[in-house]
């Protein structure tokens, strides 16, 4: 009804209305259409400063987003071979420095970037970190063309659940893409999980999650915030089992890790060798009146933590004199990350609860060892061979990490035909006891340069010891070949 008509006025208006049903629908429409225009000229202004924000946050960054494409090194069923990818990356640095994903960009034999004004360069690798799936290259900015330009870096501590973000990269290799998005978690854990390569990797930190969407590709690319600054990396989705189900890194790790790949080219860690699991409803079970302290789940065999007598159902209730807790499973990357951060090489007082009563013990710090597995490629026999590390010594429980383990092997090759499986320990070559991937060349490479017909070969399948006779013929074609 019009402002203009008085109390009056309206009433009787009103009672007209009751007596005609088309004024009714007339009314009706006519009110919505007043609501509607009042809603119009109510939102513009939020809608317009939120769509500014958008704006204004993409035109910070997309100067500094890259398109990478690696062509990566391989080792897949028993051959080496090459893998042409897609990734993204964000420039972070005046000097041409790149953030992207470890899986992205590890084992990379060439690297090419386009930039966003479309300008193709070469990359070099700086270095990678397995742990965090993090790593970093660098482009020469003097080749990089008008407009490039590198990203601020923001504060992951302090994103909001809720908070609108922004993930720009390559999906399915569709370059300078952007979807929007809220913050869906700030501490998602995910269980210490293996890269393609098999090096595990989200030891250290929780994830982002978002519902803004994250596909293959989007991988090593930025999220951010309305403000235009990353505040993390994206790296993972679950895109077969849930919708809007994205993950990155925080820039925060990230920005340290950078810095440190800049600055040595590796990351090193301290490492005492535990296995933690949460506390959370198992205090009482072990005499503790809370569910406090970290609970030791394993020891690494000739590990600092075990040369220090510490056994697993052990409760850790500090470490070098500092309050320690995991009653949640995201309370474990935060404890993994104390333990890397102590110097490596110093003496560590730790105090735990044994069988309810306190004890406490020193222990001496090393450096983690490396988690990337060596491969090689045994190419007459027809597989592949990769060094234990730690992790898949614990993960196959090896109770040590003599030998090398068969990672692929190569339908119809002699390899096959000698029965030899994915995840064998290879232990005895010919007789002789393979300590580990540098040996196991050299023999191999005598064997082949003396033409050896016969090789015996001890596996180790479980709590099987198994035996296997390679049959190769240097001078034929190989039976893989010949089925080619």
């Amino acid at each position: 009804m019009p402002a203009s008509l008085s109390g009056s006025e309206a009433c009787a208006t009103f009672l007209s209305a009751m007596r005609s049903p088309r004024f009714i629908l007339l009314a009706a429409v006519s009110a919505l259409l007043v609501s509607a225009a009042s809603c119009a000229r109510l939102s513009p202004a939020r809608g317009h400063s939120q769509q500014e924000k958008i704006f204004a946050a993409r035109d910070k960054v997309l100067p500094a987003l890259v398109h990478i494409e690696p062509v990566l090194e391989i080792y897949q069923a028993g051959e080496r071979g090459r893998l042409a990818v897609t990734g993204s990356g964000v420039i972070f640095s005046e000097a041409g420095y790149i953030l992207t994903n470890t899986h992205v960009v590890g084992g990379a034999q060439l690297l090419t970037c386009t930039l966003f004004n479309h300008e193709e360069v070469e990359a070099r690798l700086v270095g990678v970190d397995p742990l965090s799936d993090l790593a970093v290259i660098k482009i020469d900015m003097s080749l990089a063309g008008e407009g490039v330009r590198h990203a601020p870096l923001g504060d992951s501590s302090r994103l909001q659940v809720g908070e609108m973000v922004i993930a720009m990269g390559s999906p399915l290799g569709l370059a300078r893409s952007l979807s929007l998005g809220v913050v869906s978690s700030l501490d998602r854990y995910f269980p210490e999980s293996m890269l393609p390569s098999g090096t595990p990797t989200g030891t250290y930190n929780t994830w982002i999650q978002t519902d803004a969407a994250i596909n293959p590709g989007n991988s090593g690319g930025p999220l951010l915030d309305l403000d235009g600054r990353v505040v993390g990396i994206n790296a993972r989705a679950i895109p077969l089992v849930g919708e809007n189900l994205g993950f990155a890194i925080p820039i925060n790790l990230a920005r340290e890790v950078a810095a440190e790949l800049i600055q040595k080219g590796e990351i090193s860690r301290s490492w005492i060798g535990v296995d933690w699991q949460q506390m959370k409803g198992l205090g009482g079970h072990f005499g503790l009146s809370e569910d406090t302290g970290a609970l030791v789940s394993g020891i690494a065999p000739g590990s600092p933590a075990a040369d220090a007598g510490l056994k697993a159902g052990d409760v850790v209730v500090r470490i070098a004199n500092r309050p320690v807790s995991a009653r949640f499973e995201e309370d474990l990357p935060r404890l993994q990350k104390f333990i890397a951060d102590l110097p490596i090489g110093g003496e560590v007082p730790i105090d735990f609860i044994r069988d309810g009563e306190q004890a406490s013990s020193l222990l001496v710090t090393r450096d983690r060892p490396n988690v990337e597995a060596g491969e090689f490629e045994c190419q007459e026999w027809g597989f592949t061979v990769q060094e234990i590390t730690e992790e898949r010594a614990q993960a196959l429980r090896l109770t040590d990490r003599r030998g090398v383990i068969v990672s692929g092997v190569k339908p119809n090759s002699f390899a096959d035909e000698a029965g030899l499986r994915r995840n064998d320990v290879m232990v005895v070559l010919e007789g002789r006891t393979i300590e580990d991937l540098k040996q196991y060349r050299t023999i191999y490479r005598e064997m082949v340069e003396s033409r050896r017909g016969q090789v015996l070969v001890h596996t180790q399948r479980g709590r099987l010891r198994n035996f296997h006779v390679l049959k190769p013929t240097y001078d034929r074609k190989r039976p893989d070949a010949e089925a080619s």
